[in-house]
């Protein structure tokens, strides 16, 4: 797998999910298991270094002296850190565990510090994750939930428990109990369905470990309603495969457009987006035109690998002259120098499928020495149709016929093991994905959003119309929420709207949750780092009705009106 496929790792991870930097896809480290333990040792006093060692935050500071009858202030220091807090470790294993031993021993994690030991109970079950102590682990996430059961509320409970039946998961599956893993995952997806996120970790689990082609795609199509970068996935699974009818149906319907952003802001690796989407456009299209011609639909192939050409032609059309007669800017040719780059790029993608496509025609009077031998063979992009390729061939008899079935499926096994490594993330990945703690007073204000003038424009929802007018944009941002409260609320924005419309059901075409950053400066100078403004989910949805019939090739992606009120009216009434 290379080219357009291999860059769909960093994307699948994330979900489209965008802060200060886009996580990318790293490959998984196996920590081996620690060895054996020498005799027993009296246990050792915890040192201030021991704390960010364990969960990446300080020493916590409790009074020294207290009044008759006076506690422990529970927020003071870093005593009051708990699950609403990002996780900032960066290395996880063996002396991350002795670390969190010492300091849950430690007199300075004084009683009233519950929500740091909180955070220590949980950094101590992800260090034996990682080391692959999964029993320990287990029990460890035992305790942090029957300690978190001891002073936190219903909700808080719930959503905390989310992260770590997520973990129960990975270690349930690392202890050979894949069933007992699948309805974790299962009831983690049933107890928040609206939330992207969620599924998102959820998905990410499941597609880790169940390595069955059925159920990796069957999982796909679950998740492709609330994520559309499955699509990617689906179609190149579906090329694999075989399956052209489907490939054609994923490819049309994969979007490259995202919501609008805000005018002022900018977005982690956007200046870079627009030329790398003049490649990822080429072969998508390119893709779809070999479905299509595979399907038996070879005029219509002919029209979408001619209009991805161009396509191609447009992006890397020089800028106009200036009526001046002068130069361009420097910035002006840079830019049409990166977007001729890419044009050469999606070029050569289009070359590769089209070697497919010529090949495909005739292949069925070719064998297997003379396909090894032709030079005009797929070397890209295109290599994914290999296995259908080979399929064309014509056996000059049994022992020809056997060899050419023995290499299909030699071959849909490498790929089996390729969409495997894909998948594959490093365990700070899956941290990452965690979700993070939740309260009822933090809940997203279902409200307009501000001008910033009278109120802030950061808390509360904004719809807009589309660039294409069958298109919706909206937005819901909180200073305070959970990313899953931001996704549920807009979610319940968008059916709102959509239901305002006279419509009962809307398609995810883009999908952003943004980690939102401020950084304040003065003439275009930087003041420092950014600050954090909370999160906000931008969606870009298509309305429909599926009681008029409306959109039949996409309805398998449709989400309800009714049932994502149904589920979240009561929980985020609007603001009065």
């Amino acid at each position: 797998m290379n080219g357009f496929w291999t860059v769909l790792a960093g994307a699948l991870a994330t979900g489209g999910a965008i802060g200060g930097a886009q996580a990318g896809q790293t490959k998984v480290v196996e920590v081996p298991s620690p060895p054996p333990p020498p005799a027993p040792v009296a246990a050792q006093p915890a040192v201030a270094a021991d704390y960010p060692t364990c969960d990446g935050y300080p020493v916590p500071n409790p009074k020294k002296k207290l009044k008759p009858g006076e506690k422990q202030p529970e927020h003071r220091g870093w005593g009051g850190l708990g699950p609403n807090y990002g996780i900032r470790l960066r290395s996880f294993g063996v002396q991350g565990s002795a670390a969190c031993e010492r300091t849950l021993a430690d007199p300075m994690l004084v009683p009233e510090f519950r929500n740091r030991r909180l955070s220590l109970l949980r950094a101590r079950a992800l260090h034996e994750l990682a080391e692959k102590s999964d029993e320990t682990a287990l029990a460890t996430l035992d305790e942090f939930d029957a300690f978190h059961a001891t002073y936190a509320t219903r909700d808080e409970l719930a959503a905390i428990r989310l992260g770590s039946d997520a973990l129960r998961a990975v270690a349930l599956y690392r202890t050979k109990k894949a069933a007992d893993a699948h309805k974790m995952l299962d009831s983690i997806i049933a107890r928040r369905p609206y939330s992207a996120s969620v599924r998102r970790l959820a998905s990410a689990i499941r597609l880790l470990f169940d390595t069955d082609r059925g159920n990796r795609i069957a999982q796909l199509r679950e998740q492709a309603s609330y994520n559309p970068v499955m699509l990617r996935l689906m179609l190149m699974i579906a090329l694999q495969t075989g399956d052209f009818e489907n490939a054609a149906l994923y490819a049309e319907q994969i979007s490259f457009d995202l919501p609008k952003n805000r005018g002022e802001w900018s977005l982690s690796g956007d200046a870079d987006r627009k030329y790398e989407e003049i490649q990822g456009r080429a072969a998508i299209r390119g893709a779809r035109a070999y479905a299509l011609l595979a399907a038996g639909k070879t005029e219509q192939s002919a029209i979408e690998l001619k209009g991805a050409r161009d396509e191609v032609a447009f992006a890397v059309e020089p800028p106009p002259p200036r009526p001046d007669g002068r130069k361009q800017p420097k910035r002006v040719e840079e830019d049409f120098r990166r977007r001729v780059a890419a044009g050469d790029k999606a070029t050569e993608v289009l070359d590769d499928w089209s070697r497919a496509i010529a090949l495909r025609l005739r292949a069925g009077k070719m064998t297997m020495k003379s396909l090894a031998d032709e030079p005009e063979r797929p070397r890209g992009e295109a290599m994914v149709v290999m296995s259908d390729l080979i399929a064309q061939l014509r056996a000059d008899g049994p022992a020809e016929s056997r060899a050419i079935d023995a290499t299909i499926e030699e071959i849909r096994r490498m790929q089996d093991v390729g969409t495997t490594k894909m998948l594959q993330m490093g365990f700070d990945d899956l941290v990452k994905l965690l979700p993070r703690g939740e309260h009822a007073d933090a809940k997203p204000s279902m409200r307009d959003e501000g001008s910033n003038f009278w109120r802030t424009n950061m808390e509360g929802y904004r719809v807009m119309k589309g660039d294409d007018p069958q298109l919706v944009n909206l937005r819901m941002g909180s200073l305070s929420a959970s990313p899953a409260m931001v996704e549920e609320a807009a979610m319940l924005v968008a059916a709102d709207h959509v239901r305002g419309l006279g419509k009962d059901a809307f398609i995810i075409e883009s999908a952003l949750l943004v980690e939102r950053t401020v950084t304040y400066g003065y003439h275009g100078y930087s003041a420092g780092g950014g600050t954090p403004q909370g999160f906000e989910y931008r969606l870009l949805i298509r309305p429909i009705s599926l009681a008029a019939g409306e959109e039949p090739s996409r309805q398998w992606r449709a989400i309800k009106v009714a049932d994502v009120r149904a589920a979240l009216a009561e929980k985020y009434p609007l603001a009065p």
